[in-house]
C-alpha cells in the first residue's frame, strides 16, 4: 500500500475547538482507501520549523507523497517570516522530500478583520510565492486560499477565530487535496 504523508500547521492537523483532530486524516483515508495516511502536521508550525522536523516527522518514513502544507504561520504578522525566507524555506523542504513527491498547498485564507496578525496582503503575497515554487519545481498546487475566495462566502469556512477551519471548511480541504493526490496519481500512472 502507497504512503501519503501530511506535514503542514494546523490546518492538516484538524484543528478544531483548540486541538488538533484526525478529522482531515480520516476524510482522507476514507477518499483515497489505497493509501495509508500519516498525519505528521504540527500545529502553530512555520517552514522554518518544518526544516528542523524532516529529520523526525518526514525522513524516518519510507513514503510515496507527502503533502506539504505550510504558510499560514509563515504570513502571520506579528511572527511569521519575509515572503524571501519563506520562498527559500519551501525550495529547501521540496528538496528534501523530492520534487516528484511532493504536492504542495500555499497558506489558507484568513479573516483578518477577526485574525489581524493575518493581513491579507501578506497572506496573497505568500499564495504567489508557493505558486512560484510549483512552477519552478513542476509539482502539483493546490492554492486552498484562491479556492475558498471562490466559493463566495469563504469566511463561513472558518472557526470563530478567523483562521481555523470548520466542518464545511475541513469538507472543502478534504476533497481538493483528495482531488491533487488523484490528479498526481493519474499523471504518474501515464
Amino acid at each position: 500500500m502507497k504512503k501519503l504523508i501530511l506535514f503542514g500547521d494546523s490546518l492538516l492537523a484538524g484543528y478544531t475547538d483548540g486541538r488538533a483532530t484526525n478529522i482531515v486524516t480520516q476524510g482522507l483515508q476514507e477518499k483515497l482507501p489505497k493509501f495509508t495516511i500519516i498525519n505528521n502536521s504540527v500545529p502553530g508550525t512555520t517552514t522554518e520549523e518544518a526544516i528542523d522536523f524532516y529529520e523526525l516527522r518526514i525522513k524516518p518514513f519510507k513514503y510515496d507523497l507527502v503533502i506539504l502544507a505550510l504558510g499560514t504561520n509563515d504570513a502571520n504578522m506579528q511572527f511569521g517570516l519575509s515572503a524571501g525566507r519563506y520562498a527559500h524555506n519551501l525550495q529547501v523542504l521540496v528538496d528534501l522530500i523530492g520534487a516528484d513527491k511532493t504536492l504542495l498547498m500555499g497558506p489558507s485564507y484568513t479573516n483578518w478583520k477577526i485574525a489581524q496578525d493575518q493581513a491579507w496582503p501578506k497572506t496573497l503575497q505568500f499564495e504567489l510565492v508557493a505558486q512560484e515554487c510549483h512552477v519552478e519545481n513542476k509539482i502539483p498546487f493546490l492554492n486552498f486560499a484562491k479556492v475558498m475566495r471562490k466559493t463566495g462566502h469563504p469566511n463561513k469556512l472558518l472557526q470563530k477565530d478567523g483562521i481555523h477551519l470548520n466542518k464545511a471548511g475541513n469538507k472543502l480541504l478534504i476533497e481538493k487535496l483528495a482531488d491533487l493526490v488523484e490528479e498526481k496519481e493519474m499523471v504518474t500512472a501515464s
